[in-house]
């Protein structure tokens, strides 16, 4: 799970022969000093939902408490540019973790790119109160 101290995160989507898609994420965590990596499935829950997915960290402690209606929300992509995604996760009977996030093509997206999924995600009614860019400059060489 990424947390405060991980800088440089990436993500890589690889679709696989069964349909369903291949996520790696790999950052550098500034408390450790250790590069750090994780190996997950991503599958589409069901089309009559939308984008719902179920998102699968089988070697994280978390995954064992994750639903299987799904727990990751697709809201809006170009499939060229960006994606705009919203991660909820049960931690107790009536607590869950959200997570709001962009994701971009881009190690360094441009402003005017920025701006404009900063309004969509207004339009979409969507807190950006805890956004915070993710440290892409100071990433240490592998």
């Amino acid at each position: 799970m990424i947390d405060e101290f991980d800088i440089c995160v990436s993500l890589n989507y690889t679709m696989q022969t069964d349909g369903n898609l291949q996520v790696s994420s790999s950052w550098f965590n500034t408390s450790s000093k250790v590069h750090e990596s994780i190996q997950g499935s991503v599958r589409l829950i069901n089309p009559s939902l939308g984008a719902k997915l179920l998102v699968t960290f089988p070697t994280s402690p978390v995954s064992q408490s994750m639903s299987t209606d799904g727990n990751f929300w697709l809201l809006e992509t170009d499939y060229v540019n960006y994606s705009i995604v919203f991660l909820c996760l049960p931690v107790g009977s009536n607590i869950s973790f959200q997570y709001l996030s962009y994701l971009s093509r881009e190690r360094f997206p441009f402003a005017a790119g920025l701006n404009f999924i900063h309004q969509r995600m207004e339009s979409l009614g969507l807190d950006r109160t805890f956004l915070k860019p993710n440290d892409q400059i100071n990433c240490p060489f592998n």
